[in-house]
């Protein structure tokens, strides 16, 4: 953990700055999950006892449209708002091995997550994938709460996804723009289950923690929890739930959760 970086990230994030109680569980987090990082994407998924024999069936036709999408976030905004190469190799592979039929995802962005769901989803044939995002008048509003300060609004939501994913997608990708505590409890209450739920919009714990609770009666068995840039509310969930496997192991501080 680069300590410089740290401090900076409290110290730019009005959340923190009005809880300093919360940074030090913040810092602790990050001491914990650092000394629980996996080292690769198969290691990974290996302590999620997911095949891998099926995990990665199709993805190298689609790696030139993933760093494609990675390479025009990152000349455009820096990695702001974009999950690694890494992180997406997780997704696509979950997304291929479970199969699942109903997926949400909070925080789009310019749309690198949402890349590497669509094209498992298409390579798959069914399922479709909930996008919450706020609109991008209100994302574009100064520094938000978390610290984050985005440019994507500039170009609307998910606009680095390659035109070949978002046309094979086609209407299995439901975008929603709208505030998630509004948004997320009307789609759980309408879907019968949520087969994969990914948590990657506004990064203060109490926010995170509310979406692990609000999801987590509704996600099926086998189901999948998963959450980027986790803090202390991933490891406070784990502990309350008696989920102990799970709360430090992490690759890049994204972490998940299979429900037994």
């Amino acid at each position: 953990m680069n300590v410089l970086t740290h401090i900076n990230e409290i110290y730019t994030a009005p959340y923190y700055r009005r809880h300093p109680l919360e940074s030090l569980r913040y810092t602790y987090a990050k001491w914990k999950f650092a000394a629980h990082r996996l080292k690769t994407p198969e290691e990974f998924l290996r302590r999620l006892n997911i095949p891998m024999a099926r995990a990665l069936s199709g993805y190298d036709r689609w790696r030139p449209f993933f760093e494609q999408v990675i390479q025009r976030v990152k000349d455009k905004q820096g990695h702001q708002g974009g999950v690694s190469i890494e992180d997406g190799i997780i997704l696509y592979s979950l997304v291929r091995s479970i199969e699942p039929e109903y997926l949400i995802e909070t925080g789009v962005a310019a749309g690198v997550s949402n890349s590497f769901i669509n094209a498992a989803l298409v390579d798959n044939g069914h399922g479709t994938l909930y996008s919450i995002e706020l609109p991008p008048a209100v994302s574009v509003a100064g520094v938000h709460e978390d610290g984050g300060v985005f440019a994507w609004p500039e170009s609307g939501v998910g606009w680095a996804v390659p035109r070949e994913i978002r046309n094979a997608i086609g209407n299995r990708n439901v975008l929603i723009l709208e505030d998630v505590r509004h948004a997320l409890p009307r789609i759980l209450k309408a879907l019968p289950r949520v087969d994969l739920f990914f948590h990657d919009d506004l990064h203060t714990p109490d926010h995170m923690y509310w979406e692990y609770e609000a999801v987590w009666p509704h996600l099926g068995s086998q189901g999948l929890l998963l959450s980027d840039d986790s803090n202390f509310a991933w490891i406070r969930f784990c502990r309350k739930h008696g989920l102990h496997e799970f709360q430090c192991a992490n690759l890049q501080r994204l972490t998940a959760i299979r429900k037994p």
